[in-house]
């Protein structure tokens, strides 16, 4: 009877063995789908193809709840359709499952800066810049002085200052530390930072704008008004005109 109960035993080891082995087999089958699906969503959300987008995303999700870039693809949809809380819960759910990914926190302190919740936003996107891993600590710094920039002028331009001094030639750094230096009613440095960024040959409507007024201030119509024309050429929608406005 013992003899008899041994091999039943390890009849049944075996057996779990081999089911155990085939459960081993298809998690790793799925895993694998899941990132590829996973890819694909990620690769039609960047398109802003968001349906598609969310389909597959979805579906990676099916087959490995525990994926990290579906979590934050889904995320990047939500947050670009208009359903920031859906978004929030996503983040939230890769950040959990990936507390230390620089890439992750930079993304979601960016929506959480679009959300008004800059403190929450500016803690992530700093520790995203500080984390060596991270491939462009200056775009997260550039985040971080755009995300506290109509709160706090002084750590705004801090932080500026760091994506420049870590990638000279960043223009949106150039562009934000323009913005901030013509609020601080500093028109020489707003000059000479959107001289940097190269205003005239990547125009924004914003930063038009602020060369008129800034050139006006010091005293060059010309410039100004070379600027005004450019405004109007390039944005012609533009709401303000800038000839009757008052320099802030």
């Amino acid at each position: 009877m013992r003899r008899m109960g041994l091999l039943v035993v390890a009849a049944l080891t075996v057996a779990l063995g081999v089911a155990g082995c085939t459960s081993a087999a298809k998690r790793a089958e799925n895993e694998s789908e899941a990132r590829s699906v996973a890819e694909q969503g990620i690769a039609y959300a960047q398109r802003g193809e968001y349906d598609q987008a969310l389909t597959k995303l979805k579906r990676a999700l099916w087959l490995d709840s525990t994926l990290t870039p579906a979590h934050a693809g889904i995320a990047l949809v939500y947050s670009n359709t208009g359903k920031p809380d859906k978004a929030e819960k996503h983040y939230r759910k890769a950040l959990s499952l990936s507390p230390a990914d620089p890439v992750l926190k930079n993304n979601f302190g960016v929506f959480m800066c679009g959300q008004g919740r800059v403190e929450d936003g500016e803690q992530l996107l700093v520790e995203a810049a500080n984390d060596k891993r991270y491939p462009t600590p200056a775009a997260a710094w550039t985040n971080a002085g755009t995300c506290v920039k109509a709160k706090d002028l002084e750590k705004a331009e801090q932080y500026l200052r760091k994506a420049l001094q870590i990638d000279p030639d960043n223009r949106e750094a150039l562009a934000q530390m323009a913005l901030v230096s013509y609020s601080r009613k500093d028109y020489l440095r707003a000059r000479a930072f959107l001289q940097r960024y190269g205003v005239e040959e990547a125009p924004t409507a914003e930063l038009l704008d602020i060369a008129v007024r800034s050139e006006r201030e010091l005293g060059d119509l010309d410039a100004s008004r070379r600027y005004e024309r450019l405004l109007k050429l390039k944005f012609p929608e533009f709401s303000e005109p800038v000839s009757s406005s008052q320099s802030q």
